[in-house]
């Protein structure tokens, strides 16, 4: 089983789900968990998360906020006792790729801009020098003399 939660965690966050179940009257938000946990809530959330898909608790939504609930506290045993360093590895590796795919699309949408601003810059001044340029008289040909006498 691929989870990135241990056994430890997944009691610490039942326990506190149902000492605030005891405590409020009430199925506890994410983050009252969280904060009892001393805990980010999005960390919290996460984990709340893979315990819910491991069917260990629900999350019972309305549209203001989420509400955590205890159902199968007997498959916390089934959790590793340690966490799977290779699968923490594997999700950072491919976020930081994620990222740095990302970063490099920015630099070459930016590089871009940067190319299309200089070619407008550059046209602006051409149709600014050509607006300024003023046609010259042609001179006359050498056959057309200004005296008629030479």
């Amino acid at each position: 089983m691929d989870t990135s939660i241990t056994r430890e965690e997944g009691h610490a966050h039942v326990g506190a789900i149902r000492v605030l179940r005891h405590r409020l009257g009430r199925l506890p938000t994410v983050e009252e968990v969280a904060e009892v946990l001393g805990s980010k809530v999005e960390i919290t959330n996460h984990r709340l998360r893979t315990l819910q898909s491991l069917g260990i608790i629900s999350l019972v939504e309305n549209p203001f906020e989420v509400h955590v609930c205890v159902e199968d506290y007997l498959a916390l045993e089934k959790l590793p006792v340690e966490a799977n360093e290779d699968v923490l590895a594997d999700a950072v590796q491919d976020f930081q790729k994620r990222q740095s795919e990302k970063t490099d699309e920015m630099m070459r949408i930016f590089e871009e801009s940067d190319e299309k601003g200089e070619q407008k810059q550059k046209h602006d001044q051409m149709a600014d020098e050509l607006r300024r340029f003023k046609k010259k008289k042609p001179g006359k040909a050498p056959w057309e003399a200004s005296d008629p006498g030479e």
